[in-house]
């Protein structure tokens, strides 16, 4: 999981080799299709502005709200309201490129210039008001997989960087209940019609997934308990299926049911 100090060191790694592609690509290369559905590079180059400019926002919010707020309940009120994301309306790349460029100077700003004292507060992000310490895990997880959404596009599947993998795997818990009940970016799951679990197995990961009275329970899986169907792989490829990236027939996962694995998206659905 990341701390201030990782969160900030890997926000700048990954978010400053998406600028460098994004630096050295041709304008017809901002047309390739990205795998976010719909996507073209210059729509991951848009949606990366609105972030690190509305994450940078809610950092600053949250250490404005610290530095004002006598009490935790005073901190949160100030840190209240939502963050948009706003993308730009320019779509052409330099001008992309420059406001990227800028959102990037805001957020490491933010990062770096965030009060450990608030770090048991919470930060408005698009996705809603959370914990300071799931807020840190949330903004380098943007750029990690951004990156690779990048690198694929351009031809370059590599696996996700490592700290990216473990800390999205880490969040397992806490994320899938999120992902299922939806948001402000994207809607929530269907509901199975019966109840079903789903094993997510990799090294050093292994989470249960349980649907049953109408609500989804996350938890670490001590291998005493029966799955319904199993999803295993090496860290980087279980990552990327929870997050959409690939799919269950993707020849880097082993899943016992095909069909099975294939809806785990439908009830997961997002970010």
């Amino acid at each position: 999981m990341f701390d201030l100090i990782t969160a900030t060191q890997a926000t700048e790694r990954d978010l400053g080799a998406i600028i460098d592609v994004l630096d050295g690509l041709a304008d017809a290369g901002w047309n390739t299709p990205v795998r976010c559905r719909g996507w073209q590079v210059t729509d991951l180059a848009a949606h990366l502005v609105g972030a690190s400019r509305g994450q940078a926002e809610g950092l600053s919010r949250a250490a404005r709200a610290q530095a004002e707020g006598p009490s935790r309940a005073d901190r949160a009120a100030g840190s209240n309201g939502p963050v948009r994301l706003a993308l730009p309306s320019d779509r052409e790349p330099r001008s992309l490129l420059a406001a990227l460029k800028d959102g990037q100077d805001r957020l490491l700003s933010a990062l770096r210039e965030f009060p450990p004292a608030a770090l048991t507060d919470v930060v408005p992000l698009p996705f809603g008001l959370l914990p300071a310490a799931v807020a840190l895990q949330i903004v380098p997880l943007e750029y990690g997989f951004h990156r690779n959404d990048l690198e694929w596009a351009l031809g370059d599947p590599v696996a996700l960087g490592q700290d990216i993998s473990a800390a999205l795997l880490g969040a397992v818990p806490g994320l899938l209940p999120m992902l299922a009940a939806g948001s402000p970016v994207h809607t929530p799951g269907t509901k199975p019609a019966e109840p079903v679990s789903f094993r997510l197995a990799s090294p050093g990961f292994r989470f249960l997934a349980s649907y049953a009275g109408g609500t989804w329970s996350v938890g670490a899986d001590d291998g005493h308990a029966t799955a319904t169907y199993e999803i295993s792989g090496a860290n980087s490829p279980v990552a990327l299926f929870v997050m959409g990236r690939i799919g269950a027939a993707h020849p880097d996962l082993t899943v016992s049911d095909l069909g099975a694995a294939r809806a785990f998206k439908q009830y997961f659905p997002g970010p």
